[in-house]
């Protein structure tokens, strides 16, 4: 017998309710029995599907980013990358920064936190600029033969000013990478 099922409700009220806490409070400010009382459910059922706020953030970033981050098709490198650095880079502007932040500073401090951040959060942005990449190849835009390269080409520097706040992620900043990216990979 494997029990009830979960109640999709109830997840996308708890996301939901740590995606608000956190733009309220910040993610300091964000705690399990907070999620419990905003969502309307009990602790019991928060700590039944996360064993910790990071997880509950990372679910909600992970869903936030499949709904609202581009694979665009503009048919050249150039324009992809710089449409989907660009969507990235406001994403990151609001909460979804302070979420991104968040999640890094918990990796650090939990191995395996940091494994299932990477497989569920990371590797999903990275599959769809290596699609980005392969269509490029398909075209002659990409010569370059080592794809992680590129892709951390495309990502580190994202997560240089996100997690260090040295420089804003503008759209000019946006194009300039992409056009770097290009280059390398040409």
């Amino acid at each position: 017998m494997t029990g009830r099922p979960r109640d999709p409700a109830v997840d996308e009220a708890i996301l939901r309710a740590a995606l608000q806490l956190t733009q309220e409070h910040g993610y300091r400010g964000l705690s399990m029995e907070g999620i419990a009382a905003l969502s309307g459910v009990s602790k019991q059922t928060v700590y039944r599907r996360y064993r910790s706020k990071g997880e509950v953030v990372l679910d909600a970033l992970a869903a936030y980013a499949v709904a609202q981050l581009p694979t665009p098709d503009t048919g050249s490198l150039r324009g992809d990358l710089t449409e989907l650095l660009t969507a990235t880079f406001r994403a990151v502007q609001g909460v979804a920064g302070t979420l991104n932040r968040a999640l890094a500073a918990e990796a650090l401090q939990d191995d395996a936190f940091a494994a299932r951040l990477w497989a569920e959060l990371i590797t999903g942005r990275r599959e769809a600029a290596a699609e980005l990449l392969a269509r490029g190849r398909e075209r002659g835009e990409v010569r370059h033969l080592d794809d992680e390269f590129l892709l951390d080409l495309i990502y580190a520097p994202l997560w240089y000013r996100l997690l260090f706040g040295v420089a804003a992620l503008t759209d000019d900043y946006a194009r300039e990478l992409a056009e770097t990216v290009c280059r390398a990979a040409a």
